[in-house]
């Protein structure tokens, strides 16, 4: 049974007559007549009574007309849906990104630009640090991720700088720095740092190390580290170091 039978079979138990559904189909009666001849011969049973002028459904035709418009309305969504996905309209995208940069920019607002242009696609978000995303990628298990500080190098990888990003200073209100009205990198000295861990991200990790040797805080003071920036943020807020945390 190929899908043009059932076509056929529709167009014919809608029409009640092979002449008009022959028209509306578009090819000639006696090879349409032929192709329900050999739809019946297939199934087994008579799917059409004749009669002097047209012809109507038999019982097991009625209920065969049910199933084969809803079949042919499967296939008709199907091809519709494929089609989206091959064109990019549809399908899962599955994104990682850095809780960081999620809070503002250009990350949640192409997420929001995505959401808006492909509303009928998946958009599948996945926060990891940087070194986490780079492998899920590589594996097949992320389509692609927002970034901090890629390599500048990787053959398995293509990038695109999408934007740059500030390192700011925190400090809690009570802390003698925040009366001054410029810090530099050399005023840092005796301060005691939460910093975050250097396997998080090694080259995010290093250059900020070198700006702040080369700004004259040559060894930081870190006392404790943190996971991600919120932990970090909410223990200088709440000055949860040793004492005074930068």
């Amino acid at each position: 049974m190929e899908l043009r039978h059932l076509r056929y079979f529709v167009a014919i138990g809608e029409e009640q007559h092979y002449g008009r559904a022959a028209r509306r189909l578009r090819v000639a009666q006696p090879a349409l007549s032929r192709q329900i001849q050999d739809l019946e011969e297939e199934v087994g049973f008579k799917l059409f009574e004749r009669l002097p002028r047209g012809v109507k459904l038999s019982v097991a035709g009625k209920l065969f007309l049910e199933d084969a418009r809803r079949i042919l309305q499967e296939i008709s969504e199907a091809a519709v849906r494929a089609g989206r996905v091959a064109s990019g309209r549809s399908g899962t995208l599955r994104i990682g990104f850095t809780e960081n940069s999620s809070w503002r920019g250009v990350v949640p607002d192409s997420f929001r630009r995505f959401r808006e242009q492909q509303p009928d696609a998946e958009l599948q978000l996945q926060p990891e640090a940087s070194l986490v995303q780079l492998e899920a990628i590589r594996s097949g298990r992320l389509d692609a991720g927002f970034v901090n500080f890629m390599p500048k190098s990787d053959p398995e990888l293509n990038q695109l700088l999408v934007a740059r990003q500030h390192v700011e200073l925190a400090a809690p209100r009570s802390h003698p720095l925040t009366r001054l009205k410029k810090v530099r990198l050399r005023d840092l000295m005796e301060a005691l740092f939460i910093w975050f861990p250097r396997r998080s991200n090694p080259a995010f990790y290093d250059q900020l190390m070198l700006k702040c040797y080369r700004g004259g805080l040559k060894s930081p003071r870190i006392v404790q580290e943190g996971v991600n920036e919120p932990t970090i943020l909410t223990r200088i807020s709440h000055q949860l170091s040793s004492a005074n945390p930068t």
